[in-house]
């Protein structure tokens, strides 16, 4: 989400919702400040834009300090509220490793599936380690048909955007994301809703790795990479609308991300360890 301000005649941005809010709370601009957002047909102050509708950064900037009173209890709530909406900036590092980790779970309906399809041996040379084993050898003779890459591949990104979907629709996190304390949320911070953690996965699978096609695999997270350090939003949140809060990260936190990408990766290799046939498996 882009925001432009009138500020004392000039148009001041785009500036994203965190820096908006937080030039509210610091008392750079008031509720009355004069705000575009797009989607909008006019200019509206701050007060009458949804994203900021009875927010609590409006009512603080509306108050004056003898007019506020708060209770403790109010206070601890401010307090977590505040925490949680911490400006830590794009880190596009924590995403890839909650990626990392959230990838082999969300292909792997798709691969017990391709499984099934294709039968063990099959699979063991389109995908396991036989197929690696041709691919270093160079024996074109090995190499599945264009129709069965369009499969492996149309399965694989279907289980990734359907099993993200579900996640994210009941927890607005995944695995990956939880250990590395970073959630997804829409532009109010409620919890996103199916549709546009549909959209929003689809969209990771296709702008943000290509479909897993080579090139693109590469291409699309260096494209991504650089829009999310300029802009500080991902062109798939910013068209949904979503945003990525990131929590503070303890050390407790890295080890089990460490832990858990160690786990996560040895799932392939768990499952396409019982494909090899018994005569591959004896010394």
């Amino acid at each position: 989400m882009e925001i432009h301000l009138h500020i004392k005649g000039q148009k001041i941005g785009p500036l994203s919702i965190y820096e908006v809010r937080e030039s509210l709370r610091s008392g750079k601009i008031n509720a009355d400040c004069m705000a575009w957002i797009r989607g909008m047909e006019e200019w509206k102050p701050l007060r009458d834009c949804d994203p900021f509708r009875e927010s609590m950064e409006v009512t603080l900037a509306d108050a004056s300090h003898e007019t506020i009173i708060v209770t403790e209890k109010e206070r601890e709530t401010i307090d977590q509220a505040y925490s949680a909406e911490k400006v830590h900036g794009p880190r596009p590092w924590i995403r890839l490793w909650a990626r990392v980790i959230d990838f082999p779970i969300l292909i792997l309906p798709g691969l017990i599936f391709l499984r099934a399809y294709f039968g063990e041996d099959k699979l063991n040379i389109y995908m396991g380690p036989e197929a690696l084993q041709n691919l270093l050898e160079q024996n074109q003779t090995s190499q599945p048909s264009m129709i069965t890459l369009v499969t492996i591949t149309s399965v694989i990104c279907i289980s990734w955007v359907i099993t993200e979907t579900l996640i994210l629709s009941c927890f607005s996190t995944t695995l990956g994301k939880w250990i590395l304390n970073t959630k997804i949320s829409d532009a109010k911070g409620k919890r996103i809703r199916p549709k546009s953690a549909l959209l929003r996965s689809f969209n990771v699978c296709f702008r943000g790795c290509g479909l897993i096609i080579f090139p693109f695999v590469f291409i699309c997270p260096i494209i991504s990479y650089f829009s999310l350090t300029k802009r500080n939003t991902t062109s798939w949140d910013y068209t949904q609308e979503t945003k990525v809060n990131h929590g503070d990260l303890s050390v407790l936190r890295i080890m089990g991300a460490v832990l858990m990408i160690l786990i996560t990766q040895n799932i392939f290799g768990l499952l396409f360890s019982s494909l090899e046939s018994p005569v591959n498996a004896s010394p």
